[in-house]
């Protein structure tokens, strides 16, 4: 069971302005946040620039996709992720205009390659439209593990 009086302590103490690694906030005084491309924030796992931390010598691995599918998928996983790491953002900073106006941006690209994805090899999510025609579309498509590595 949570006791809440455990953790009260923790927010009411001046250190709990830190981020996790112990560096100061840095969006809590106004300070405008720096921001990595879609692409290298995907790929570092952050997207504000000032925030990241990479772990001893770690360089992130360069993925090449081997077909249009994986092209495709790859530039969704990163406005997605854009999207999502602005949003958890502006949960903390409503009033940010200029990152709401970013995030739409992101949000409406994710929708557009989205729908794109749709289009040419059938439905992401359970809440695609073309599943209203027919609504079992994805048993016809190949399942990754049946698909024959190139050798």
């Amino acid at each position: 069971m949570f006791n809440q009086n455990y953790m009260y302590p923790f927010y009411m103490n001046s250190n709990a302005n830190r981020n996790f690694v112990g560096q100061p906030d840095l969006f809590r005084n106004n300070t405008m946040p720096s921001l990595f491309t879609p692409a290298v924030g995907f790929d570092n796992g952050n997207m504000f620039s000032n925030l990241y931390s990479p772990y001893k010598n770690y360089k992130p691995a360069n993925v090449s996709a081997n077909n249009d599918r994986e092209s495709l998928m790859r530039e969704l996983g990163r406005i997605s992720f854009a999207a999502h790491e602005l949003n958890l953002y502006l949960d903390l900073h409503p009033e940010d205009s200029s990152m709401i106006t970013l995030f739409n941006d992101y949000r409406e690209q994710a929708n557009q390659l989205m729908r794109e994805y749709d289009q040419k090899f059938g439905p992401l999510t359970i809440s695609s439209n073309s599943l209203n025609q027919t609504p079992f579309m994805w048993e016809k498509d190949v399942w990754p593990w049946e698909v024959k590595p190139n050798v």
